[in-house]
């Protein structure tokens, strides 16, 4: 059997027994679709529809008829061997200027693998979404060029068009239900024949949205119109994601669990793809990105976990804290006397504390434990991208 998918059924099978099953069932829907076995996608829909008409059943019940699934799953596997991520995108020092307002970026060059997912960061107007529409082939460069090796670009354009997907923040309307309008598209991603709404179901299921399929647009949240959009997206088996912002539109909970799902799907044994995302919300970013690049006025200030000649210009501390807490400067410098605090900065509404190589968090939280300190939020960000958003 296939090692990395035995990987994934064990992880299941441990979420399960270890009660953690909502993240048990969105990784067993996982494994069935890596199958792409119409038989399975049947098996899985059927037990999506009894915990619909069970309701709250005892967790072993739950279990027991989980871990049967993943049983039969594992007896059909993947039809696939494992392989290196292939190199899908390779930015060559890409620059591009808007004449009417003067401003620009370059000296933007990265790559992009399967399986692979950059956070893109930076304050607003510094480029992301230029960036985004220049890798989506809505813009052309000034300078510089984009390979996508998945594609011939003069010869194959409709593979370019049909793998390499945009969403933007604002998606445009559906017209009719969601299910209608995810069925509707299936024969324009090749996906046809009487199994062919299997895939619309499944996927539907993946991302939480069964209760809403029969839905018209008007009739949803913005944060479950980014759902279907990217259920959409997903039946066509992209690969290259592109992702303006999708987490704008979401609540902290759904911003965590779209981000993680994202992340297992880019790691898809069968269908991987990689994924480039603009966001503000860094550190849910960060957790699930490969690598970082932080823009500003146009120009790589820190990508793929290496800072640019611009950033090493910059005067750095080796410890940087951000800390919110309800005493004021004094009182911390107090706190930290016998620890080499070089400054204290305030920064839209918590401290960041500098200190010299070496120093630890445990003696910054012993040394506040001292003075009966108590932090509301601790966090190191000395190899954060959020350290650079400091005023």
């Amino acid at each position: 059997m296939n090692t990395l998918f035995n990987a994934h059924l064990q992880e299941v099978h441990a979420s399960f027994t270890s009660g953690d099953t909502a993240l048990g069932l969105r990784r067993l829907t996982d494994c069935a679709i890596e199958t792409q076995n119409p038989d399975i996608f049947r098996e899985t829909l059927s037990y999506y529809e009894w915990l619909e008409e069970i309701n709250n059943t005892d967790d072993a019940v739950n279990t027991a008829r989980a871990i049967e699934l993943l049983e039969k799953i594992r007896n059909v596997g993947v039809a696939v061997n494992e392989r290196p991520a292939d190199k899908i995108l390779t930015v060559n020092n890409v620059g591009k200027t808007y004449r009417k307002s003067g401003f620009k970026i370059k000296d933007l060059a990265f790559s992009l693998s399967e399986k692979q997912i950059v956070g893109l960061v930076g304050e607003n107007g510094n480029g992301k979404t230029t960036l985004l529409r220049l890798l989506a082939a809505e813009l052309l460069p000034d300078t510089g060029g984009i390979e996508y090796h998945f594609a011939q670009q003069h010869k194959e354009q409709y593979q370019l068009k049909t793998k390499l997907i945009y969403i933007e923040q604002r998606i445009p309307r559906w017209h009719g239900t969601l299910m209608d309008n995810l069925r509707f598209v299936l024969p324009y991603y090749g996906i046809k024949g009487p199994d062919g709404h299997l895939w619309a179901d499944i996927m539907i299921a993946r991302l939480g949205l069964r209760p809403f399929r029969h839905l018209t647009w008007n009739r949803i949240s913005s944060g479950y119109r980014t759902r279907f959009e990217l259920a959409k997206t997903l039946l066509r088996q992209p690969k290259i994601l592109l992702l303006d912002e999708p987490l704008a539109n979401l609540d902290i909970v759904s911003q965590q669990t779209i981000l993680q799902d994202l992340k297992f799907m880019a790691n898809s044994i069968t269908m991987p793809f990689g994924m480039i995302l603009s966001s503000q919300h860094i550190y849910e970013v960060e957790k699930v990105s490969n690598d970082i690049i932080f823009i500003k006025n146009g120009i790589p200030q820190y990508q793929n976990n290496t800072p640019t000649e611009v950033e090493q210009t910059v005067e750095k501390s080796a410890l940087i804290i951000e800390l919110e807490i309800n005493n004021n400067r004094d009182a911390l410098a107090a706190a930290f006397t016998t620890l080499p605090l070089q400054k204290i900065q305030y920064n839209g509404g918590v401290y960041l504390l500098h200190f010299d190589e070496g120093t630890k968090v445990s003696a910054v939280l012993q040394a506040l434990a001292a003075k009966q300190l108590e932090p509301n939020y601790l966090r190191n960000i000395s190899q954060s991208s959020r350290r650079f958003f400091i005023n």
